[in-house]
């Protein structure tokens, strides 16, 4: 089942020698079974923080916008404005639930990328890695902390991803832009090999790692979707 996988894949429980293989597995038997969720209310959690770490914020999108599965999007389609207890979105249940609410630590850390890293208390360090997943253009994420509000707005216009970020005092962060050439990154208008605010700090996954100390920044850079 998706939480046999996912759990021992989320608690390293899995020899390096054959994680690939078990993520590989995990993720064919979701596509094999529709992209339906089967984790159950428990499950649920773990299937989507290991999805993510294995960069497949996609088809996190993908199983939750399915509309002919019991799921997250099952109940949108059928008008509930408000999680329901029940997988089939039954009305004359609970209509307050937080059963699939897991979801919506993805829709922080994943859509508006906002994550700390290991080690990080209070998120003086910061991670800003949104994932342009689906048919989205926009998102808009606002997380607050001990530290202060840590922001992450982003949108699409045209053949333009733009990126609005605010980091608290004290605190730094490694923005990942969605584009591996940095040469079309820019930041303020200003390349950011070429800009005295951000240091660049490598590619990784087809994104651009760009580090920044606190402040307020606008990137932007070119992307097809």
């Amino acid at each position: 089942s998706q939480t046999a996988y996912s759990m021992p894949l989320f608690f390293g429980m899995v020899d390096d020698s054959c994680k690939n293989e078990v993520v590989g597995n995990l993720i064919k038997s979701i596509n094999d079974n529709n992209k339906a969720l089967t984790a159950g209310d428990v499950g649920y959690r773990y299937l989507l923080r290991t999805l993510e770490q294995e960069d497949q914020s996609q088809l996190i999108f993908e199983m939750n916008s399915k509309t002919d599965v019991p799921g997250y999007g099952f109940q949108l389609s059928k008008g509930a404005t408000s999680l329901t207890e029940s997988w089939a979105a039954l009305k004359y249940v609970s209509n307050n639930h937080m059963m699939l609410g897991h979801l919506m630590e993805w829709f922080y850390s994943g859509i508006g990328g906002i994550r700390q890293p290991a080690g990080s208390a209070a998120y003086e360090k910061i991670i800003i890695s949104p994932e342009v997943v689906g048919d989205l253009t926009w998102a808009e994420t606002t997380f607050n902390t001990v530290n202060g509000e840590i922001i992450s707005n982003w949108k699409i216009e045209g053949n333009n991803f733009i990126l609005k970020g605010k980091i608290p005092v004290g605190c730094n962060a490694i923005v990942a832009i969605p584009q591996p050439d940095q040469d079309k990154v820019f930041e303020s208008e200003i390349p950011v090999s070429q800009s005295k605010q951000v240091k660049m700090a490598g590619v990784t996954s087809g994104k651009t790692l760009c580090q920044i100390s606190s402040g307020e920044y606008i990137f932007r850079t070119f992307i097809n979707k």
